[in-house]
């Protein structure tokens, strides 16, 4: 990749392409992203399948008048159809398909409410899972969309970020008094960062609890998502979760979109109240590092004090992202 960045704008991992609740049983939507044209659609039966987007017979975008028939994904302009699979199986007229027609399927799961596809730049199948997260689904979470940006980066900046103690008391000092890192954590493609922070409170709960202080774990899953879960005592115990999901469209193009989660606390009005404040917040923080995310060069070799975090260690680790060779159509 040419630019600020010495490694590629699409690592290997799982990315969010769309909203779980964008696409209905029985249709198509276009989609962009990983530099690609792609094509998303739900069966009947409601399983999401995604597929390079152009016909192979003559370049139809299927994205745009394609339909799902009898669970295949028809072309618009002269009715070829793809199975799952994305195999030819229906040329109208034709008695023999064309033994290369055939559309590139991507691996696509539903996780937390969103559709996570698997990229690789070689074309390999998923390599691992996407975790379980207990709080999605629990009768006493609950989770609302919380903030979207298209910001101008790569998605090694965002992951490196949390690891970056030194910029949160500094950039954040409105949000953050001090942190602490106390572990990093590290199982194949999954890294926690556990560190311990002191944060101002704003609104008219500074009054009577100015500062709380709590854990905050960032999870990392891979390069597309982050996982940040917050406890904090304010009287009551007030427990958070952020999804993060980075998701590359273009060189240095980045959708960054965020999901919030909190423990219920049996007082809806209080819950809706607390969580917008949460998601004012967040996107507060995120706004500070926006402009230096995208004005800022990438130091292969940066020169770090003592009081910087462990990116040297989450370098190390995002490097298994990097497939080696070259792409093939991925």
């Amino acid at each position: 990749m040419a630019g600020r960045f010495p490694f590629p704008s699409y690592p290997s991992g799982w990315f969010r392409v769309a909203g779980a609740d964008e696409v209905q049983s029985g249709a198509v939507r276009p989609l962009r992203a990983l530099g690609r044209d792609l094509v998303l659609l739900r069966t009947a039966e409601g399983t999401p399948h995604v597929f390079d987007a152009h016909c192979p017979h003559l370049g139809a975008h299927l994205g745009f008048g394609g339909r799902v028939v009898e669970g295949t994904l028809q072309c618009p302009f002269h009715g070829w159809r793809y199975a799952p699979d994305g195999s030819c199986v229906h040329v109208p007229g034709a008695a023999r398909i064309p033994p290369a027609a055939r559309l590139r399927s991507w691996p696509v799961v539903e996780w937390c409410g969103q559709l996570m596809l698997w990229h690789h730049p070689h074309g390999s199948g998923p390599e691992w899972d996407l975790p379980e997260v207990p709080e999605w689904g629990a009768a006493d979470w609950s989770f609302r969309p919380a903030n979207e940006w298209v910001i101008r980066s790569h998605t090694q900046e965002f992951g490196e970020n949390g690891m970056d103690l030194a910029h949160f008391p500094f950039l954040h000092a409105q949000q953050t008094t001090t942190i602490r890192s106390e572990s990093l954590e590290i199982a194949g493609p999954i890294l926690t960062h556990r560190t311990f922070q002191r944060y101002t409170i704003f609104g008219l709960a500074r009054f009577w609890m100015p500062e709380v202080t709590g854990p905050l774990d960032m999870t990392l899953v891979g390069p597309g998502c982050a996982i940040n879960r917050a406890s904090v005592e304010a009287g009551i115990r007030l427990s958070y979760t952020y999804l993060f999901f980075f998701t590359p469209k273009e060189d240095e193009r980045v959708e960054v979109r965020s999901t919030l989660g909190m423990r219920r606390l049996g007082n809806r009005l209080a819950e809706s109240l607390l969580m917008r404040k949460a998601i004012r917040e967040g996107a507060r923080t995120i706004e500070q590092d926006i402009p230096i995310w995208e004005n800022k060069l990438y130091r292969e070799r940066p020169l770090l004090s003592e009081a910087d975090g462990p990116i040297t260690q989450y370098r190390r680790w995002y490097r298994q992202f990097y497939a080696a060779g070259p792409a093939t159509g991925g």
